[in-house]
């Protein structure tokens, strides 16, 4: 109609000049042309309305989206048709002029985009901003347009976990790069003896906890006493309390991440060619599309280790050494996703192997297992506040091969063996009264499952048993209902996963690896199930058939992940060496 040129019965004056339009089509567009024309107010009766506030040539671009749904922005008109687009209260619109400007956000731009979110409360807009500074910290931070960035907004940036820095150095220069410029910072030129609350607040944000030990020795003995040394030296402190840092967390050792990761440790592989410490340490994101692998290095190679996370913190506890020979171990260590390293903590009073890990009331526990000579009923309970394990009530009966999970604030462990008996047999204990109640028995008898707790419901996926005479893998998977005490058989797994690691991430189970007896091999695959869909997935398969893996989820600094992908491509004909030396036993997979 517009471009016809007929049936126009409304024309809008902006700066003067005509438009031609129609009622209906204005008043179906948006609450501002709905009012002006269907609210009942004077301009219903009027031929021609004057629109304040409104450049001609935006209107006419407005008009043309009204009419076509297509829009064209520039870096000349974008500004202008924002300004129009928000007082005429379009979306649509408005998120399109956020969208370019993002688009050509950089450091020439970026102070007059951030006065236009803020002068017309453009939320989305605001978002984009810090983002960008998110972002490109780094280089942002070089440049003098960033002293000129409100104070509040950059604070914000440097104290979210979602800052993009390959280590918590950068964040400590750019925080002196908003109160001095680079060639003053590179020149030594700095004040740092002032309180960081009075003109140096961007300090304030810097995780010291997060930088290197040497890093803080060299800048502590640069300053004199004053309130940023007082930083520095609670910090060093933090890094002498290697075994207290758990029970000394705070925001401002919280990792710079919000990228939570599979990492899979241990495990006995098919190939011996990879099963150095170097190989041991596995990390996985659902984006990679691959596995990465980090040194392991102080950690020993084993298998079926007890796991567990406390505070961001990974717990490996007794387990399989099983390099000559299955013994079972009473060593337990502790691994710091932070500055990816790894330290003793205080060994078990007794070994455990088939055992199960589980962490509830900050506490830390080991259940059941074996030692090789005896089955055991023993449960030893780890306190990070004192490095100390002691012995807490015992299960009712021994119990090895087991798995354990929690919810509710309270253990669940589920079959596992007694004698060469498979069992059907569940279990709770409650911290509160320090007693193991019995539950409903499970639908089938299996040992060497996993276990994983999603959405107030217990599962109990893989495993194997005898029930047909001869060891086969149990693909039937169980659910627990704590509120009714019942147990339902759900989707079933598409392969068999004896021994396997198990991970939950974003609300779906990961199932790693393990060992396949209808198959007669270790397995390399991967399962995912969503227990919305009640549906099965493939992942991406680990580059070696593994077996007793040890798996959980944790928050894992970019600066770690960097270093998983170097790893990857240094080792890269390793893999393929060794995929080439098992072709022919891939076949069966």
């Amino acid at each position: 109609l517009r471009q016809g040129g007929v049936l126009f019965d409304v024309v809008l004056l902006v700066e003067g000049r005509p438009i031609q339009a129609h009622r209906l089509v204005l008043a179906a567009s948006c609450d501002y042309f709905r009012g002006m024309f269907a609210g009942g107010l004077r301009e219903m009766q009027q031929h021609e309305i004057t629109i304040h506030g409104v450049s001609h040539m935006a209107m006419e671009k407005i008009l043309d989206y009204i009419y076509t749904s297509e829009i064209e922005l520039d870096l000349e008109s974008v500004q202008e048709v924002l300004i129009a687009a928000t007082l005429l209260q379009l979306e649509s619109v408005t998120g399109f002029c956020c969208d370019f400007l993002f688009s050509w956000l950089d450091e020439s731009n970026i102070l007059e985009v951030h006065h236009l979110a803020d002068v017309y409360g453009l939320q989305q807009l605001k978002a984009r901003v810090h983002s960008y500074i998110l972002g490109n910290i780094q280089t942002l931070s070089q440049a003098d347009v960033y002293r000129q960035l409100p104070e509040d907004d950059v604070f914000r940036a440097l104290s979210s976990d979602e800052l993009e820095v390959a280590s918590e150095n950068e964040v400590y220069e750019a925080a002196l790069h908003f109160h001095y410029s680079p060639e003053q910072v590179d020149t030594d030129q700095v004040h740092l003896q002032v309180s960081p609350k009075d003109n140096l607040r961007m300090l304030d944000a810097v995780r010291f906890c997060l930088i290197e030990k040497h890093v803080l020795q060299r800048l502590h003995s640069r300053l004199k006493p004053c309130p940023l040394k007082d930083s520095v030296s609670a910090a060093l402190q933090y890094h002498e309390q290697e075994l207290w840092q758990p029970i000394l967390q705070t925001a401002l050792t919280q990792p710079r991440s919000t990228f939570h990761c599979i990492l899979g440790f241990g495990g006995m592989f098919s190939s011996s060619s990879l099963t150095d410490n170097r190989h041991l340490f596995q990390v996985f994101h659902p984006s990679w599309r691959e596995w990465r692998t980090l040194s392991a290095a102080h950690a020993p190679r084993m298998s079926n280790q007890g796991i567990a996370v406390l505070n961001n913190f990974v717990y490996l506890i007794g387990g399989d050494k099983n390099n000559s020979g299955f013994r079972a171990e009473n060593r337990c260590w502790r691994y710091d996703p932070r500055h990816n390293r790894w330290c003793p903590i205080q060994p078990l009073q007794h070994q455990h192997a088939d055992h199960c890990v589980c962490v509830v009331g900050g506490h830390i526990y080991a259940i059941g297992g074996r030692d090789y000579r005896n089955e055991l009923d023993s449960v030893e309970r780890y306190d990070p506040h004192t490095n100390l394990w002691e012995f807490v009530s015992p299960l009712k009966r021994e119990v090895y091969a087991h798995a354990g999970a929690v919810a509710d604030g309270k253990v669940y462990i589920t079959c596992g063996r007694r004698g060469m008996a498979y069992l059907r047999e569940t279990c709770c204990f409650d911290p509160a009264a320090g007693q193991w109640t019995e539950c409903a028995e499970g639908p089938v008898e299996r040992a060497w499952h996993g276990m994983a707790a999603v959405n107030g419901r217990v599962y109990v996926i893989g495993g194997s048993n005898d029930e047909r005479g001869y060891r086969r893998d149990v693909l039937k998977v169980a659910c627990f209902d704590l509120a009714n005490n019942s147990w339902s058989l759900i989707s079933p797994l598409p392969s068999g996963h004896g021994e396997p690691g198990v991970a939950v991430l974003d609300g779906c189970i990961y199932v790693l690896g393990g060992r396949s007896h209808d198959k007669g091999n270790r397995m390399k695959y991967v399962h995912v199930y969503n227990s919305d869909s009640d549906e099965w997935e493939s992942e991406t398969e680990f580059k070696e058939r593994v077996s007793g893996l040890a798996a959980c989820v944790a928050l894992v600094p970019p600066a770690v992940i960097a270093q998983a992908r170097s790893w990857e491509q240094r080792t890269k004909a390793t893999w393929e060496d060794a995929d080439l030396d098992n072709s022919e036993d891939s076949s069966e997979d």
